[in-house]
Formats: structure tokens, sequence, C-alpha cells
């Protein structure tokens, strides 16, 4: 199982994400991330370093003082931001190996939206940098960056055109948080996934800004 979530306008967020849905047929399930896997987890020997960022990945311009929401990720969505995403109305904690971790779900249209800190890794977009070197991921893109914060596409296996996509986001050189989705059946094949959680990343970072 897997683990969700260019801010554009918030009407065309709403076209494109009113549907997200997990793959199961009954209640959505809980996620999980793919940055637990080896050669991008903080167990595999890396500590925080003054040479951050490595490995190609992007300097953070201006870092974010998550730690509020790093404590509690449920605050990283408004309740007009889950409203107009159509997820419900309050997310549910959901933690993932790498850190705190919050679910957004519509048990009516099953649709599910993820924010998970991955600061258990001190090593921020440079870990998922790594992992891409060493050929850990199905996928990895470099998108534009969001609200001014680098980000990246990635997972362990491709199934975008069923829907999916995952995101990462560094708000630091140490620092990243993922954002995953899954659109609605209706939607498959029809809207692209990634543009949808990018819009939920940029939804994130504007209420992080607001709340540092």
């Amino acid at each position: 199982m897997r683990r969700l979530m260019s801010l554009v306008a918030l009407p065309l967020c709403l076209a494109l994400a009113a549907g997200c849905t997990t793959r199961s047929e009954g209640e959505p399930a809980p996620a999980t991330t793919g940055v637990e896997t080896p050669g991008s987890s903080a167990t595999d020997g890396s500590e925080p370093s003054a040479d951050l960022p490595s490995d190609g990945a992007p300097a953070v311009p201006d870092p974010l003082d998550t730690t509020g929401f790093q404590q509690d990720p449920c605050q990283a969505l408004t309740r007009d931001q889950s409203d107009a995403l159509d997820v419900g109305p309050a997310g549910k904690r959901n933690d993932g190996p790498l850190g705190n971790g919050c679910e957004w779900a519509n048990a009516e249209t099953r649709g599910q939206a993820v924010i998970e800190f991955l600061d258990d890794d001190p090593r921020g977009l440079s870990a998922l940098y790594r992992a891409n070197k060493d050929g850990k991921w199905a996928y990895f893109e470099e998108l534009t960056p969001i609200e001014g914060y680098p980000a990246v596409a990635r997972d362990l296996q491709d199934d975008r055109n069923e829907g999916y996509c995952s995101i990462v986001i560094g708000v630091t050189d140490e620092v990243a948080f993922e954002t995953f989705l899954h659109l609605s059946q209706q939607n498959v094949g029809k809207k692209d996934p990634c543009e949808v959680a990018t819009q939920v990343a940029g939804m994130a970072l504007q209420t992080m800004k607001r709340g540092a």
C-alpha cells in the first residue's frame, strides 16, 4: 500500500481534485510512503551534514520554520482547503516511518489526501536524490518550485496512469514533506494526478507560511 498528496487558482484545484480516492473499494485505507526504502532512510548511516544539499539536490533558498506543523501535520490544510478538495473537513493523524503525518478522507467519494513530514531523515531532498542515483525509484522528476520551494515527483512504482502521484517538497535543506493522492475513478485518465498533488502541496505551503 502507498502514501499520498505551482499552486494554481483555487477553482482549478476544485475542478481537478474533487474526486480523489483510494485503491480500495471500501473505506479509505492508510497508505505508506516509499521514502523508507534503502538509500533514503535515516538508518543507512547518514547523518546531518554541513555539506547539504548533496547528490544534486537543490538548495532551499528561503528555509521555512515548520516546527509546529511537524508536530501536528493535520494543521497543514485548513477547513476551507480540505472542503475545496472534497476530502473531508478534518484530518486524521496517520504517522509514517520517517515522521508525523495526517490523512484526509471522504468515505462517500473514497477521496484521500495525505501530508507527511520526513524529518526523521535529516537530509531532506538530498536523501531522495541519493536514492535516485542508486536507481531506487520507478520514476523521479524534478518539478517547478512550489511556492518557491524545490520539489520532486517520485515513487517506487509508476502508477500515475492509475491516478496516483507522490511528490516531496523541501522546506529546508534538512526537512521535507510528502504529499500524495489518487484521483477518483471518474477522473483517472482525464486529470493529471501530479498536477493535483502539486496544488495540494501549494495549499499546505501557504498555510505553513501563514503559521510560521
